[in-house]
């Protein structure tokens, strides 16, 4: 797969995690039960959500990444996304922030799968 290609997939999957991530989170943020999940779920999708805009707009206006610089952010971002879900499972399993690590592992875990995916991807 191309470098752009690459590149415009990773963007169009971010934007649409994050579309889905501000309305689910929004829907479960209703629920006592499913709050905490919901809150975290919606808060990542509206920064999930400015970063995908962010990429969308400077493509648009630079043109694509290069691909070794686009590959070492995607590593990067791999390597925080880690950091991501242990940090969620520690709130799981300190028992009262349950619901907020659920949200931050899943994140966490989406957005590794993502970036991982795209890294692979590039020539």
């Amino acid at each position: 797969m191309t470098p752009p290609l690459v590149e415009e997939r990773l963007t169009r999957a971010l934007g649409g995690w994050a579309v889905a991530s501000v309305v689910g989170g929004a829907a479960l943020s209703l629920s006592p039960r499913t709050r905490a999940f919901g809150r975290q779920t919606a808060a990542w999708g509206a920064v999930d959500g400015v970063i995908a805009w962010a990429g969308a707009r400077g493509r648009a206006r630079k043109g694509p990444t290069d691909p070794v610089r686009l590959r070492r952010v995607l590593l990067l971002n791999a390597g925080l996304d880690v950091g991501y879900v242990l940090a969620g499972a520690a709130l799981v399993r300190h028992g009262r922030w349950a619901g907020d690590g659920w949200g931050v592992v899943v994140q966490g875990a989406f957005l590794l799968a993502l970036d991982a995916t795209a890294a692979r991807a590039l020539p």
